[in-house]
């Protein structure tokens, strides 16, 4: 895992949404590495919306992400370690939701983990960005994906294009990291057909990330309301 995104174990889903009518060739198959990937991600920064999904790890500790995006707002799901955290994010507001493995990741301590799962129940936590217990469970980097510039810096430095691929019923071009092995190198899917999205981001050494649902209207993503909700300090200072 590289840069930014894979350090933290993220990115994307297979497919862009599509119309019952094909959508026309966008031309990139007949474009440099570079142009692909530079389009692709002008693309995705004006998308109104999409999903992804992640997987990576390995399979003593697999690691799954699923979000949707709306705007710079996000929601979805991490599981890894055995649990499963649900996280929420609305502009400038970070909210987290965890069973009691999230604690024990965490803390270390697992009676004491108890105590605060139990604390905080079926409540959102709103957490600080940069808080260390998020970082300690890995789940900072997934909010990342409501920040549209965050794919930048994990655009290999030397790109070829290679072959196209059917993703989902969506074709596509590759472009490739030229400097790695097969087994470790980042392979970036890009639609051909319709608008220039990013498919799949194949960061090399187990963890891909699959885009879909471009643009497809969805659920407002908003705060949780004050009863549905409690401060990550009053939940630590509570036992």
């Amino acid at each position: 895992m590289r840069a930014a995104v894979a350090a933290t174990a993220m990115l994307l889903l297979a497919g862009c949404s599509h119309d019952a009518a094909t959508p026309a060739e966008n031309g990139l198959n007949d474009l440099p590495a570079a142009t692909v990937v530079e389009r692709s991600l002008a693309a995705f920064k004006s998308a109104p919306s999409y999903r992804v999904e992640v997987h990576g790890g390995d399979a003593s500790k697999p690691l799954s992400i699923k979000l949707a995006v709306l705007g710079e707002n996000l929601r979805g799901s991490i599981t890894r370690d055995g649990g499963t955290t649900e996280i929420l994010k609305t502009k400038t507001n970070f909210y987290i939701r965890p069973d009691e493995t999230f604690w024990v990741t965490g803390l270390g301590k697992p009676e004491q983990a108890h105590a605060y799962a139990t604390f905080a129940g079926a409540r959102w936590i709103k957490v600080e960005r940069g808080d260390p217990l998020v970082a300690t469970a890995g789940l900072d980097g997934a909010f990342l994906f409501a920040d549209r510039t965050f794919l930048d810096s994990a655009v290999p430095k030397q790109l070829a294009l290679g072959d196209p691929k059917d993703i989902g019923g969506v074709p596509t071009i590759t472009v490739l990291d030229t400097r790695t092995t097969e087994d470790a190198r980042t392979e970036i899917s890009v639609a051909t057909a319709g608008a220039p999205y990013p498919v799949r981001w194949d960061f090399g050494l187990g963890t891909v990330a699959d885009f879909t649902d471009y643009g497809t209207p969805s659920d407002p993503i908003e705060d949780p309301v004050p009863t549905a909700m409690v401060d990550m300090k009053t939940v630590l200072h509570h036992t």
